[in-house]
C-alpha cells in the first residue's frame, strides 16, 4: 500500500495512492512466504497489483540487479490488532502501516541529513499474507521505491542503504532547472533529479513568501544559514551562490532555498550531480 513523498527532504507525507490500482488493494498474490522479511532485501515489483497489494510475496533479488523496491524497516503489527486470528481488512491495515512505515526511519536508512531534499520516493507497506497471518506472522515490511513523476516504480541497480551519504545520492536529490530571463534566471524552475542538468539544488528549507522576503536580498539572507549547513561550510565556497526559487500553487507562494553555480550573465550554465560535500558535480 504505497504513499508518495512530496518534497521528502522536508518529510511531508502526501496521502496519495497510485491511480487506477485500488482494485488490487485487498488481495494477496501467490509467491514466497511473507512471514520473515529482512531489512536491506530488494524486490522486483513490476505490476500495479503487486505494488498496491496488502501483501507482497515476491522473493528477494540481489540489490545489484534490477529491482524496484528495497526494505528499509521491519516492524510488527501492534496490539490489539495483532491478537486477531484472522488478518484484518485493507483499510485497518493501511491505517496502521502508514504510521509504522515512517519517514524518519527511511531518512535514517538512507543516511539523509537535515538539509537533504529528495524527489521520486514512495513508501510502500506490506503485511503478512492471510495464510502467514494464521500461522502467527505479524511482521510489517516497509519498502522504499524510486518512482517516476506519475508514480510508476522505476527499476534501479542502486543499493539505497546509506545512499544519501555518497555521490549516487544525485539520483534521489531534488534540483531545479530554471530558464534564462533577461540577465538572470526565472524565479521558478522545473523539478528534476540532480542527475539531470539543473541550475539549483534544493536544500530542504521552504518558507511561505511573506512581506519579510519580497526582495532577492531578503530571501538570500533567510536561506544562507541553511545553505552553509548543507555545504558544511562557514562561508559560501567560491563559484556557488544562493538560488532560491519561488513556487506558486494556487494563491500560495513558497520560497524554496537552493544553491547553484555562479552564472555568467552572457551564458547561463547548468550542472549535473550534487553540490553536497559527499557528492560530485559537473558543469554543463
Amino acid at each position: 500500500m504505497p504513499r508518495s513523498l512530496a518534497g521528502w527532504g522536508r518529510f511531508s507525507v502526501a496521502a496519495l495512492l497510485l491511480a487506477g490500482v485500488l482494485s488490487g488493494c485487498n488481495q494477496t498474490l501467490p509467491g514466497a512466504s511473507t512471514g520473515n522479511p529482512a531489512v536491506g532485501d530488494c524486490h522486483l515489483i513490476v505490476s500495479p497489483e503487486q505494488f498496491d497489494a496488502v501483501s507482497e510475496p515476491s522473493p528477494p533479488v540481489a540489490c545489484g540487479d534490477a529491482h524496484t523496491a528495497q526494505t528499509f524497516k521491519i516492524t510488527q503489527v501492534p496490539t490489539p490488532l495483532a491478537g486477531r486470528g484472522t488478518r484484518p481488512g485493507q483499510q485497518e491495515l493501511k491505517t496502521v502501516t502508514a504510521r509504522l512505515c515512517d519517514v524518519a526511519s527511511l531518512r535514517k536508512y538512507l543516511a539523509a541529513g537535515e538539509r537533504d531534499g529528495t524527489t521520486g520516493l514512495v513508501i510502500a507497506a506490506y503485511a503478512p499474507s492471510r495464510d502467514d497471518w494464521e500461522r502467527g506472522a505479524r511482521a510489517v515490511r516497509c519498502d522504499v521505491l524510486v518512482a517516476a513523476k506519475d508514480g510508476t516504480p522505476l527499476a534501479t541497480t542502486l543499493d539505497l542503504r546509506g545512499v544519501m551519504a555518497g555521490p549516487d545520492s544525485a539520483t534521489l536529490r531534488l534540483c531545479y532547472r530554471q530558464e534564462p530571463v533577461g540577465s538572470g534566471l526565472s524565479d521558478d524552475g522545473v523539478d528534476v533529479p540532480c542527475t539531470e542538468p539543473h541550475t539549483g539544488e534544493d536544500i530542504s528549507a521552504w518558507f511561505n513568501l511573506d512581506g519579510s522576503m519580497t526582495t532577492p536580498a531578503a530571501r538570500n539572507a533567510r536561506c544562507l544559514p541553511y545553505a552553509l549547513q548543507f555545504l558544511g561550510a562557514d562561508v559560501l565556497p567560491a563559484g556557488i551562490v544562493l538560488r532560491p526559487v519561488i513556487r506558486t500553487v494556487g494563491n500560495a507562494y513558497t520560497v524554496r532555498c537552493a544553491v547553484g553555480p555562479l552564472q555568467s550573465q552572457s551564458s547561463p550554465s547548468t550542472i549535473t550531480g550534487t553540490l553536497a560535500p559527499a557528492g560530485g558535480q559537473k558543469h554543463g
